[in-house]
């Protein structure tokens, strides 16, 4: 037998004042006499079936909260058992009923009925064997606490779907709130984020343009501007890539590591010899890969313009197992105070992989320099 449909979809209430108020039912249950027989429930007289059964009907209606199944069909059986011993039936005997309500009000409507049919289809026959009275005033207990469990059921449920009702309401209303101010950040780095660099680009085409052809004492200079329009379109296309986030639009599709990584050796300056070595057999990188690995290297490049005061730098990218790999080398001095000037940025690469599933490593070269290596799975992706 499946144990499962035995028990409620919900647990009935079980404060201590509907506890409590089941204990004195059960009391008054047990001293008040019924009928011409002047019968009462008791532990101390009368024949052990009759002591026996109080005890099970006091139980049923004490516990039905806890056990509303064990109690309808523990106290049905006391019922029938004092039936046919020819003992006189008490007010306890009406526990099955205040059970009933209980199963009812704590499962569905067709486990119910299958829980209840036999338990209540035997007290209702024991009572029979005592006459029409008190079969008539049974079925009419069972029928009414019958109802009244499906009533509390009905209302639990409607309960239920307005709090749900109103949970969704309140999560819709807090994505609205959401996409409202992440859109209005859109608006204001664009309008002015997306207006200063588009201003910085163009006057170093301009500058650039007013040096005159190449071949002059000016081509380290036109070199220069030349980075600053590259870098300067690049971050006009990072602008538009994190607008797209914000707004929830769909990202474009996103370039290839190697497409990705020479974009940003494009734009370094001059006096920097960049090397980037990518690995031929690395399979197709998916997007958040690409979109992490960019970032690193990003800032490591960063951190080599500022901070290393070097002549070359060297980008490597290689499978490494089920993953790929990044490899930022520099050959610049590490003064003493530039890790803590770049903690921010070491930092910020190292929850990026972690939030892949990846590593990220930073730390001076024995023979000197810098070196960062992240690594990242192929499949990765973002982790909250």
């Amino acid at each position: 037998m499946d144990l499962r449909r035995w028990g409620p979809d919900r647990a009935a209430d079980r404060r201590w004042r509907w506890v409590a108020l089941d204990l004195l039912v059960a009391y008054v249950s047990a001293t008040i006499a019924i009928g011409e027989s002047d019968a009462t429930a008791s532990v101390l007289d009368g024949p052990l079936v009759t002591r026996a059964a109080a005890v099970v009907w006091f139980a049923a209606i004490a516990g039905r909260r806890f056990a509303p199944a064990t109690a309808l069909w523990a106290s049905a059986a006391a019922t029938v058992a004092t039936a046919l011993a020819g003992e006189p039936l008490t007010n306890l005997s009406a526990g099955s009923a205040l059970a009933l309500t209980m199963v009812a009000q704590t499962r569905p409507r067709p486990r119910a009925a299958w829980l209840a049919a036999a338990p209540v289809a035997a007290a209702l026959a024991a009572l029979g064997a005592r006459g029409a009275e008190p079969l008539v005033l049974g079925a009419l207990l069972h029928g009414g606490a019958l109802l009244a469990g499906e009533a509390a059921r009905s209302r639990w449920e409607a309960a239920t779907a307005l709090r749900s009702h109103e949970a969704e309401r309140v999560a819709a209303l807090q994505r609205r709130t959401l996409a409202d101010e992440r859109a209005r950040m859109a608006r204001e780095l664009h309008d002015a984020v997306g207006h200063a660099v588009t201003v910085m680009v163009t006057h170093a085409g301009a500058a650039r343009l007013s040096l005159g052809a190449s071949g002059d004492a000016h081509e380290d200079v036109r070199r220069s501007l030349g980075s600053i329009e590259e870098t300067g379109r690049a971050a006009l296309g990072d602008l538009d890539r994190v607008l797209g986030l914000l707004d929830a639009a769909d990202p474009p599709d996103p370039p290839d590591l190697a497409s990705a990584l020479r974009g940003l050796v494009v734009g370094l300056p001059p006096g920097l010899r960049a090397d980037l070595v990518v690995d031929g057999g690395l399979p197709p990188v998916g997007e958040p890969v690409v979109g992490t690995l960019h970032r690193i290297v990003q800032e490591s490049l960063t951190n080599v313009v500022r901070h290393a005061s070097a002549r070359a730098v060297r980008i490597e990218v290689s499978r490494a197992g089920d993953g790929v790999r990044v490899t930022v080398t520099d050959d610049g001095a590490t003064a003493p105070g530039a890790p803590a000037a770049a903690g921010r940025g070491l930092a910020g690469m190292s929850e990026r992989a972690a939030r892949l599933g990846g590593t990220c490593r930073a730390g001076p070269r024995p023979d000197g320099g810098w070196r960062v290596e992240a690594r990242v799975p192929l499949d990765a992706r973002t982790v909250a």
